[in-house]
């Protein structure tokens, strides 16, 4: 490398320092100015959000129909508009509970965020036995990952995918984990899940992404058409013979939410492969048309390089 080269890539560095360091001063900023508002206010901003989105830019429109227009073929133009628009309103409210979650006290999120049928799990814990806990990014995932180690008698531990800036994900990660959840990162989760623990751990996967390569995906029924899912949940779960449970997360009205379980199977061992997979599937297609605004139609979940139907 000339000195050229290395002088370069020192300043290439040092932006890139600059601009994470400046992006996450902002952040704390706006996180301390969410913290001493009411929420009361906070949602007036998120109505704010919510023109912008719908009215004026027109976020990600053409992503949202293609989505709602492969999953709900049957319902009308104006019905899908309508769905496009309860879903901006959800996203607002997400955008700035989100930002407001980072200071919420425990006492305030448990009382926003219930839990149903975490007793399910309860005998798992007794027995000595780990369990997979999948779900969505359905409702208000971020206040979900700080109040369910409250719930449960296990260990908690939050697989996530890091954030490219330093400074950011170490805030971020503190805050997610501030009430006992381990954050496990993807990238190094394997060395996590062989690892002894004092007791049983609940591991928790959000895992309705599209994935990344043919070679690894599901390929399961989904709204009609063959989708591929993530392969992690499945394969991790079947190798080591844990019982798993879906769990549903639900918007019961603005700023008031509750997660639900149910049991998939309790041995993912002794099921045929990519059958938990479709169950996975089959649960999550069900809380979508149960509530369609609030699940996350802005991803691109179908990509062409991944689907020839595209």
């Amino acid at each position: 490398m000339t000195i050229r080269m290395l002088h370069l890539f020192k300043l290439r560095q040092f932006v890139k320092k600059l601009f994470s360091k400046t992006g996450y001063l902002f952040f704390i900023v706006l996180v301390k100015l969410f913290q001493i508002m009411p929420l009361s206010l906070i949602y007036r901003i998120s109505d704010f959000i919510f023109v912008l989105m719908f009215y004026v830019f027109s976020y990600r429109k053409s992503v949202i129909d293609k989505n709602l227009n492969r999953c709900f073929p049957e319902k009308s133009f104006k019905e899908k508009k309508q769905l496009r628009k309860k879903f901006y309103k959800g996203l607002s409210d997400l955008l700035v509970e989100t930002i407001k979650g980072f200071t919420l006290g425990e006492k305030e999120l448990l009382k926003r965020y219930t839990s149903k049928g975490h007793e399910l799990i309860a005998p798992f814990f007794d027995q000595g036995k780990d369990v997979f806990i999948i779900s969505a990014h359905f409702g208000n995932w971020e206040w979900g990952n700080a109040t369910i180690a409250k719930a449960l008698k296990h260990q908690t531990a939050i697989f996530y995918k890091p954030m490219s800036n330093d400074y950011l994900e170490k805030y971020t990660k503190e805050r997610r984990g501030r009430f006992g959840g381990d954050m496990l990162s993807i990238y190094h989760s394997m060395r996590y899940l062989v690892s002894k623990k004092p007791k049983p751990v609940a591991y928790f996967l959000v895992a309705d992404q599209y994935p990344t390569t043919k070679e690894k995906q599901k390929m399961v029924d989904f709204f009609g058409a063959k989708t591929g899912f993530l392969h992690g949940p499945e394969d991790f779960s079947r190798q080591m013979g844990t019982p798993v449970f879906y769990m549903e997360m639900r918007r019961l009205k603005r700023g008031y939410y509750c997660m639900e379980y149910f049991l998939l199977t309790e041995n993912a061992k002794e099921l045929p492969a990519n059958e938990l997979t479709q169950l996975y599937a089959r649960h999550l297609e069900d809380s979508i048309r149960k509530q369609p605004e609030d699940w996350m139609w802005s991803h691109k979940r179908w990509k062409k390089k991944l689907y020839a139907f595209d």
